[in-house]
């Protein structure tokens, strides 16, 4: 029974490291397969049948024979038309959803106004999108929905809400009928992972994603692992205190002051426009206001705080920001790089300005889903955009 059940296990550990070597490739063949995995041809040609029985794998054909000659080898890759996942980020203006291969490829992406509607209009949007999307090349299709979440996320519950009033809706239990894996997550937690998958693609690595937008929150990737801290609280890094003067006793988080929405509110105020948005701040930048510099001046000098002090308590390898703001504006980059650089004299961290600001946490959701899918949890994929 035991040497059974070690058999057992022993088959199933190569049969996930031969799917994650085909993952990772852009195309193999099962020779290199055995090469990598050392394993012998009888084993590695047990578990093909099996990953091409369940569909997994599709063959291109035969490739170049080896020097000392022999038979072509069959070239095989990741079959990513599988099926695909859905992934939304429920933000506080927009629902944004993508539609990925099981791969990670994006097949469709929309931004949707949601300003000041409900929670259960929401849903309902969602649902909608959801039966809608037909890919009729994808042999199994929908296989996993993940939503990003702007707030604290544990064992896939949502356990605060500042920005969106959740009516206490369980949106697992909403999309049940879609009878697939449904995983709940911090936007800023997605974005790291989204970092490590996408662009990075190394297993030991440590990286965070620094999301500023209607809050500041920063993903913290470890060794290769997100790290989600205690009830999965950790990265809250706009909810740091702030004592804007050391003889007052009020104190407020600093994304109250320094977050993409707060500057964007505080410049609105200033101009007495109620109906004040992001492309209207960054157009009286452009345009030389002296307000909107002033307060550009110190939204980049804050984050420039905030970079040296996750530097100080962390020293990560990369830090990936995610500011439209700044990507809008791309001289702010160089700006903040220069101000950061100015308050230590130590090697800095990698700062870069993520290529995917606006999509990072769906492409986190769809790699996080698609590692449940495989039963690869645990194991580095390397995802394309």
């Amino acid at each position: 029974m035991t040497e059974s059940m070690n058999k057992d296990s022993m088959r199933d550990l190569n049969q996930k490291l031969m799917l994650q070597f085909l993952f990772n490739r852009p195309g193999t063949s099962r020779i290199e397969i055995a090469n990598h995995l050392k394993l012998n041809k009888s084993t590695i040609s047990s578990l093909y049948n099996t990953l091409f029985e369940q569909g997994y794998i599709i063959e291109l054909g035969h490739g170049m024979s080896s020097e000392t000659g022999g038979r072509r080898p069959i070239l095989i890759k990741f079959n990513r038309n599988y099926g695909y996942t859905i992934n939304f980020e429920l933000g506080h203006h927009h629902l944004r959803m993508m539609v990925n291969w099981l791969n990670g490829e994006k097949i469709t992406f929309e931004s949707i106004p949601v300003i000041d509607e409900p929670i259960e209009s929401i849903v309902e949007l969602m649902k909608n999108r959801i039966r809608k999307t037909l890919i009729p090349t994808a042999s199994h299709g929908l296989l996993g929905i993940s939503i990003a979440v702007n707030g604290i996320v544990s064992n896939n519950v949502i356990l605060d809400s500042p920005f969106i009033d959740m009516h206490n809706i369980d949106l697992v239990a909403e999309l049940a009928e879609f009878a697939v894996p449904i995983r709940l997550e911090n936007e800023a937690n997605l974005s790291a992972i989204a970092a490590r998958d996408y662009l990075q693609q190394s297993a030991a690595y440590n990286l965070i994603a620094l999301d500023i937008h209607n809050g500041i929150g920063a993903g913290l990737i470890i060794n290769g692992y997100l790290y989600r801290g205690r009830n999965g609280e950790a990265g809250e890094i706009g909810r740091s205190i702030l004592y804007p003067d050391p003889h007052s006793q009020e104190f407020s988080p600093i994304e109250t002051r320094f977050s993409e929405d707060a500057i964007i509110s505080k410049l609105g105020t200033i101009k007495q426009r109620p109906q004040f948005d992001r492309t209207d701040f960054t157009q009286l930048y452009r345009s030389d206001d002296p307000d909107a510099h002033q307060l550009t001046h110190e939204f980049i000098n804050a984050i420039a705080f905030i970079l040296f002090n996750i530097q100080q308590s962390i020293s990560p390898d990369k830090i990936y920001l995610q500011s439209r703001i700044i990507s809008e504006i791309p001289s702010l980059m160089s700006l903040l790089l220069e101000r950061h650089q100015s308050l230590s004299n130590l090697h800095p961290a990698d700062i870069l300005l993520s290529p995917m600001v606006e999509t990072s946490p769906l492409y986190g959701g769809a790699s996080l889903i698609t590692h449940q899918i495989l039963g690869l949890e645990n194991y580095q994929l390397n995802l394309n955009i």
